[in-house]
């Protein structure tokens, strides 16, 4: 395309990103809150730790301690960047995000343009793209979605050049590009296999060009496994393939954690595992076709998928998507389906864009045929169409999730300022109050200041236990929290470890319990 049209893409992206960050003032959820959290501490000079505890998979021994034996730091590092120069905040945080964001079209574009697609439908691919429906307002908040999708759709796109032109520099792109990808994701290393496929698509010197691109991801990920052997004597982090053995999505929270084991998983027995598979199955389809699909979009990506066949890139997207797809439907059906899928499928979008164009052709070219329609009017008529359904559905899906009833009051935010009222409150009851156990710890740290606990799953002599071992002085109980302590949310009473203090309502009008925990003589 013409460099006019490149700009404008640019242009028109940034501004719907600096518009949909504008109410999108805070991280939003835990997701985002963590990489805001631990961002902020990187930012300060106290390196990679968090001064809370979101689960207890790797059994910590206290607070402060590492960060990111869950989730990878690519997203801490790129939130933390700005905020080493321009100070800590949200906003700053906020702007490699919305940069990320603004860059997508133009990455649709060119993977529409590596199809053989033409000017015209790279143009509509980009135009598509800044029409993102669900994944807006997590584009331009702090975390993985807009850079897994810059770096997932790179990641493909090179690999499908390297296939057809293989050289050397091009496998170390993929490599590298891969291992980006992994430092963003940790199921990014399902990037690994399509790799493969592209050097076994290029037909020359396959061995060693699989070499260059594993030695290129290697060499991203030696600094963090160097870490990883340095705390913990392996390359990944203590308690990570725990996840491999939930039953529900509610055990990641488990405390002791030792016991989600292969016995734990069989002792469910086959019913409850398939029962967890099919709902995740059903989830993840919806998610592919609603999420993904926007919809409308879906049989058009199909479509173009059929008609792209032939052209490398295609065929490693769906492998790309075949894997993850089973990945978070058979093998992590809990954490798939509460958003893994969503997260991840992210690096499909640059491509399902461009596949959406070429099927949008086709259709109106197989139906004007039929209807003797003029097709470059038809065409032009229905790309603008699309283009304008997909921002009122984008528009309508913002304005609910992020902006709702109140204009002034943005939704996204509310949890922010819920916890910002009860830090406030907790501290008139007690002033030396130090930990507090709480559903979202890293929101509630970024709220108050306070360090923090999540509430495990489990009854109440579980949450008994954690809060002695860690030195809790007080639990917040909200409207979301584990099961077995349902009893206690719907009345709370004094127990021998617990005094039920006060009851406040946020702005929606679910009550929070503030209870003080009885300190043991047994504590440190």
């Amino acid at each position: 395309m013409s460099r006019r049209r490149w700009l404008i893409l640019f242009a028109l992206g940034l501004s719907v990103a600096i518009l949909a960050a504008i109410w999108v003032q805070a991280p939003g959820y835990m997701d985002a809150d963590y990489y805001f959290a631990t961002g902020q501490e990187l930012a300060s000079g106290r390196g990679f730790v968090e001064p809370f505890i979101w689960n207890y998979l790797d059994d910590p021994d206290g607070l402060p301690h590492p960060s990111h034996l869950y989730w990878m730091p690519l997203a801490t590092i790129v939130a933390a960047a700005p905020m080493s120069l321009l100070g800590i905040g949200f906003r700053a945080s906020q702007i490699p995000f919305v940069l990320l964001a603004a860059s997508l079209p133009l990455l649709a574009a060119r993977v529409a343009l590596h199809l053989g697609l033409g000017q015209r439908k790279a143009w509509l691919a980009g135009l598509l793209a800044c029409t993102s429906g669900f994944y807006l307002p997590y584009f331009v908040t702090t975390e993985t979605f807009s850079l897994y999708a810059i770096l997932g759709g790179l990641a493909l796109l090179s690999m499908a050049v390297a296939a057809d032109r293989p050289l050397a520099i091009r496998w170390l792109i993929v490599g590298a590009l891969v291992g980006l990808a992994h430092m963003t994701r940790a199921d990014g290393m399902v990037l690994l296999a399509p790799a493969m496929l592209a050097v076994w698509y290029s037909g020359r010197r396959r061995v060693f060009a699989a070499g260059q691109v594993l030695a290129a991801y290697a060499l991203v990920m030696a600094p963090w496994w160097g870490r990883n052997l340095m705390l913990f004597g392996s390359l990944f982090a203590p308690g990570a393939s725990k996840a491999l053995w939930l039953v529900s999505y509610d055990e990641l929270y488990s405390y002791p954690a030792s016991i989600l084991s292969p016995q734990h998983w069989l002792d469910a027995g086959l019913p409850a595992l398939l029962q967890v598979r099919l709902q995740a199955l059903a989830t993840n389809l919806q998610s592919l076709l609603a999420v993904n699909g926007i919809v409308f979009l879906a049989p058009l990506m199909i479509v173009g998928a059929i008609r792209c066949w032939k052209r490398s890139l295609v065929r490693l997207a769906v492998l790309y998507l075949g894997l993850l797809f089973v990945l978070m439907t058979f093998v992590l059906p809990q954490v798939g389906a509460r958003g893994g899928f969503f997260h991840s499928s992210a690096a499909l979008m640059p491509v399902l864009w461009g596949l959406a164009a070429q099927g949008l052709e086709v259709a109106v070219e197989w139906v004007g045929k039929r209807r003797n329609w003029r097709l470059q009017q038809s065409k032009d008529f229905f790309g603008v169409g699309a283009v304008l359904l997909g921002a009122s559905l984008t528009i309508f899906l913002y304005w609910n999730r992020v902006i709702g009833p109140d204009f002034s009051r943005p939704s996204w935010g509310a949890s922010q300022v819920v916890y910002q009222d009860v830090g406030n409150r907790l501290q008139d009851l007690d002033p030396d109050v130090n930990v507090v156990a709480v559903n979202n710890p890293p929101g509630f740290y970024l709220a108050t200041g306070l360090q923090a606990i999540v509430i495990p799953d489990g009854p109440p002599e579980t949450l008994h236990q954690i809060v002695e071992r860690y030195n809790a002085d007080w639990i917040v109980l909200e409207e979301n929290h584990p099961q077995e302590i349902s009893n206690l949310y719907t009345q709370p009473i004094d127990l021998a470890w617990l005094e039920s203090v006060e009851t406040i309502f946020d702005s929606d009008g679910p009550a929070i319990h503030l209870l003080r925990v009885q300190t043991s003589e047994v504590r440190p």
